[in-house]
């Protein structure tokens, strides 16, 4: 198909365009967008590349914070020491995920606001409590939790003028530990069937503080709250993890489709809820 390419180099045009086109569909890294084009699922004839706007791009640290630009790479972000020592479960989701060709041009920002319920990222990020920051064609900025950006299949908050900015994330305690495990079908370069994820903080042998992402056993990414609840105050042991995953188990709602059976999925949460915590608590420097 044929269709306008606009490659703008700021923000401010950026959002511009889209407000005058109002049929216009951004685009930064393209592994998702142009995919839906061939597929004919999407049909835009307009797109507005993000790519030549450097302020989209890179990773920062401010004080206790770590700014990941929307734009960011994928690969980049795989490569960065930063992420691998704060965040290792976002650096095992990545990976795992896709090529080395795709991840040195598929953007986070991308990713994320594909709003697949299998977005390898997602979990991860859920876990490290992100937040997103937005800004519309006013240039007035606001900031989402994470948790509260996925509204549906493929559905977010943002508006149809509005861009993501960038997450925000907090650095860890030195109690904590984190991972991310993904069940597929093939062993390399496939979508999860089911992906975990699990930030713990320990206070000697109770868990002080957990968080639990899950990826394609819902409509979107989701955090596992009953879960952490039970898990809050408890001492780490494997019999209360297997508890764990059977309220996981219970909490999230897959359904059957090519990826797998409803049936399954959930029993693969109820052994990863395990296995995960139990990389995470390895990780943690004692």
């Amino acid at each position: 198909m044929k269709f306008k390419y606009f490659k703008p180099t700021s923000i401010e045009e950026a959002l511009t365009l889209k407000s005058v086109y109002s049929e216009s569909k951004f685009v930064a890294g393209g592994t998702d967008v142009f995919v839906l084009i061939k597929k004919k699922v999407i049909n835009p004839p307009i797109l507005i590349s993000l790519r030549n706007i450097p302020s989209l791009n890179g990773i920062e640290e401010s004080n206790d914070k770590i700014i990941i630009k929307s734009g960011t790479t994928l690969r980049e972000i795989e490569k960065s020491e930063l992420i691998q020592k704060n965040f290792p479960a976002l650096y095992d989701a990545l990976i795992n995920m896709a090529s080395v060709q795709i991840r040195n041009v598929g953007t986070i920002g991308g990713n994320i606001c594909n709003a697949s319920p299998a977005a390898d990222t997602a979990s991860p990020m859920l876990i490290y409590d992100a937040k997103v920051k937005v800004i519309d064609f006013k240039l007035n900025e606001k900031i989402y939790d994470l948790k509260d950006f996925f509204t549906g299949v493929k559905k977010t908050v943002l508006g149809e003028n509005e861009l993501l900015l960038e997450f925000i994330l907090h650095r860890n305690s030195k109690n904590c530990g984190s991972a991310y495990y993904k069940f597929m079908k093939r062993k390399a370069m496939d979508l999860a069937n089911v992906g975990v994820a699990i930030k713990l903080e320990m206070d000697k042998k109770k868990i002080k503080d957990v968080r639990v992402g899950l990826s394609t056993v819902a409509p979107t990414p989701i955090r596992a709250f009953k879960t952490e609840e039970f898990l809050k105050g408890k001492e780490f042991s494997e019999e209360i993890l297997e508890q764990a995953g059977e309220i996981a188990k219970n909490e999230c709602s897959p359904i059957d489709d090519i990826r797998g059976l409803a049936w399954h999925k959930r029993e693969i949460v109820k052994v990863y809820v395990k296995r995960v915590s139990l990389i995470a608590y390895k990780r943690i420097k004692q």
